[in-house]
């Protein structure tokens, strides 16, 4: 009941305030179960260090990645969630600092079989702009990339890698059709 308040309440700011734009709504009705996986240019990190915070988004089911690393206890967190047809929210480049995709979600895609629903955001990190109204938020939902179109690569850390890059490919696509 939280969770489904929040979602409302944040939806609410986000076209109040952030003028607001969904392209290609539809097709996160499908999205159950399934790899949500959207560009990441936003200053706007979840803050899990501090404490009350941290644990609020806990118990939203986010799930705090460690920096720096190949976090497996996270890793092995996503494909639990996602192997309980509970859709999961990964960045493909990891942080906004990079414009390159990161082996992990490719790894995960692989290793799960899940279907991935590609999201391009753009002007997140437009914040003052959108708030003037100068600029929109706009989220773009793509078709998803399906499971037969990756389930015959082998499992090996190039593959993830060449995995992750089309997603990110698909991702910055969306941009440019829209």
């Amino acid at each position: 009941m939280l969770y489904r308040f929040l979602q409302i309440f944040i939806l609410f700011l986000m076209k109040f305030f952030w003028h607001l734009k969904i392209i290609n709504k539809q097709q996160i009705q499908n999205a159950r179960g399934c790899i949500i996986a959207a560009n990441h240019i936003s200053w706007f990190d979840p803050p899990f260090h501090n404490k009350n915070f941290g644990k609020l988004l806990k118990k939203l089911h986010a799930i705090p990645i460690k920096r720096g690393t190949i976090d497996r206890k996270a890793i092995e967190l996503v494909k639990e969630k996602l192997l309980a047809k509970e859709s999961v929210l990964i960045f493909p480049e990891g942080t906004r600092k990079s414009s390159k995709a990161k082996s992990g979600i490719g790894k995960i895609a692989l290793e799960t079989e899940k279907d991935i629903l590609p999201i391009y955001i753009e002007n997140s990190d437009k914040f003052w702009q959108c708030l003037i109204g100068k600029k929109r938020l706009k989220i773009i939902f793509g078709e998803k990339i399906k499971v037969p179109e990756f389930s015959h690569l082998e499992k090996t850390k190039e593959n993830y890698r060449k995995l992750a890059e089309t997603i990110l490919e698909r991702i910055n696509k969306l941009k440019d059709e829209n």
